[in-house]
């Protein structure tokens, strides 16, 4: 096997002349690098990773901590890290399964969070005493986002407005809001939304037009048991069954009789649920109701309509989280906070209003 001190014998030069060459790291005179490139590669050189680690005290590896390992925006969100990963020849390693203190046991060079309440929540619990280099996705909901950790996050607030710009000028006014939380959640799409229905609707009118599917906001609903994450309320290793809430906003959709002209979903996920139930009751979309989702993923276009979404741009989310991760983990200058602007993808799920 191949050695630096084989290639050094060969080219006359150090063996520290030849890691600097074969690291790209320090000052090595251009013909003399290239030459010590040439000369590993006739010989066949092959760097042991593990040696390789010891030395530069880095693995080339990132952390992906995200538990809900299907869901379609996290699935994008990782295809993007991998891109940029790439890149700078760094793997991209997808975990979830994990408990936060097991991460002192993994060989990685940083870690990237999925949202706000997964950064907050390792935060709490093991960053203060076990510090790596951390990157988060973000989504606007930073009432309670841990100090010191960069974010990088699509604009929610921005979005809403973009989608109900859209929708009013389509005739929509009576706009309904399905969401997997509560009403009093510290939410940014649920506060956007707000903001803009108070134009439209009565004030005691918009606790019915919010469709939220979690045990506080259904009180004595059973059907609200079926979903793990609210029987065990507060268990962070639970995966949200989006699909299914989605089912049941429809449901609640009908019960409720509203006059909605369309409908905004938390995420596709959702809003697939939510589309496939309310057609089995017998509404159409978009001719009896219009439905508008969050994420822009690739499970809009398993709709039948396919769903009109708002872009949140995961690929672009995860290629900022590795940039700027690995400028944390090489000690370069970065922002605390980027923003991404949302676009809307126009699908077939919204009409206009018939007079």
């Amino acid at each position: 096997m191949t050695t630096r001190k084989d290639i050094a014998q060969k080219a006359g030069v150090s063996v520290s002349v030849v890691s600097r060459a074969l690291n790209n790291s320090g000052y090595v005179e251009a013909s003399k690098k290239e030459r010590i490139l040439r000369i590993a590669e006739e010989l066949g050189y092959h760097p042991n990773p593990v040696a390789v680690s010891l030395m530069t005290q880095r693995t080339k590896q990132i952390l992906f901590y995200c538990r809900e390992t299907r869901n379609a925006f996290n699935i994008e969100l990782y295809e993007g890290m991998l891109k940029a990963a790439k890149e700078n020849n760094y793997l991209v390693v997808f975990h979830g399964s994990l408990d936060f203190n097991s991460i002192r046991s993994t060989m990685v060079d940083g870690i990237i969070f999925p949202s706000e309440a997964a950064a907050e929540l390792y935060q709490n619990m093991v960053g203060k005493i076990y510090r790596l280099p951390a990157v988060s996705a973000a989504f606007g909901n930073t009432f309670h986002y841990p100090k010191g950790m960069p974010m990088i996050e699509c604009d929610c607030w921005k979005g809403m407005e973009l989608i109900f710009q859209y929708l009013r000028e389509r005739g929509h006014h009576r706009i309904a809001l399905v969401m997997p939380y509560d009403i009093s959640q510290d939410e940014i799409r649920i506060f956007a939304w707000k903001d803009q229905i108070q134009y439209d609707l009565e004030k005691d009118e918009i606790g019915t037009y919010y469709l939220g599917v979690s045990k506080k906001s259904l009180p004595g609903d059973k059907r609200v048991l079926e979903f793990g994450e609210e029987r065990e309320e507060g268990d962070p290793y639970i995966a949200e069954n989006f699909w299914g809430k989605g089912k049941l906003a429809a449901q609640i959709f009908r019960e409720r009789r509203l006059d909605a002209t369309a409908v905004i979903c938390f995420n596709d996920e959702m809003a697939i649920g939510f589309l496939k139930e309310i057609q089995k009751l017998g509404y159409r979309v978009p001719e009896d109701l219009s439905i508008v989702s969050f994420d822009g993923t690739f499970v809009r276009r398993y709709g039948n309509p396919i769903l009109t979404s708002l872009s949140l741009q995961p690929e672009k989310i995860g290629e900022k989280c590795v940039e700027i991760l690995l400028k944390e983990i090489n000690k370069e200058p970065f922002k605390y906070k980027y923003k991404l602007t949302p676009r809307l993808l126009e699908g077939e799920s919204v009409q206009k209003v018939k007079r």
